[in-house]
């Protein structure tokens, strides 16, 4: 694979595997965008189940990939938000979008639930509230990248959350506990996250 070594690529499988069994992405729901040892950035196509990546679910940002079957794949929709993160935070290795439970119904609680529990996240390396904005959207992806200059996670309206790591574990371990948090905001709430 092009711009990705093999133990690049074990890393990234194991990770998204540990994704996938935590319960952090289900089906096809959620993306990854890793920059690898050649300085590129690469993200997982439209589609990838991340439980289960394989090579071919890895596309080069700097265009779309021919598959072996001979179908062309496009990007993710959140491909542009794993470029413009990536660009605004040069210590980032991997930026991930996660549709995990607790913090996905947290996006859709809005801003003023997450607010009044901003002390269970405040461990998190900054936890961000991002307005709504259409999925692959340059908009967006502007937000995003804005709003995860300062913080590591952002937690987007009424879709989920999007955070990024020094690599692809770090990036895990950070999802992990974000989920955690949030399902204890759930707890705390009697079951629905209001406050």
């Amino acid at each position: 694979m092009s711009g990705m070594k093999p133990g690049e690529l074990l890393g990234l499988t194991a990770a998204c595997r540990r994704m996938y069994e935590s319960g952090l992405v289900t089906g096809a729901l959620g993306g990854v965008g890793v920059r690898v040892s050649s300085g590129d950035v690469m993200v997982s196509r439209a589609g990838s189940r991340l439980g289960f990546l394989q090579d071919t679910d890895m596309i080069l940002m700097n265009g779309v990939r021919q598959q072996p079957d001979g179908k062309r794949e496009g990007y993710t929709r959140d491909a542009g938000i794993f470029k413009a993160v990536l660009a605004v935070r040069k210590e980032a290795g991997s930026v991930i979008r996660i549709q995990s439970p607790y913090a996905t119904a947290l996006a859709h609680r809005g801003r003023k639930a997450m607010e009044k529990s901003q002390g269970l996240m405040e461990d998190l390396g900054g936890v961000v509230f991002v307005p709504f904005y259409r999925q692959g959207t340059a908009g967006l992806a502007g937000a995003v990248a804005e709003a995860l200059r300062d913080n590591r996670i952002a937690i987007v309206e009424g879709q989920g959350p999007v955070l990024w790591g020094i690599d692809i574990e770090d990036a895990v371990d950070q999802a992990e506990a974000l989920e955690a948090a949030a399902k204890v905001i759930f707890l705390l709430n009697g079951g629905n996250g209001a406050g």
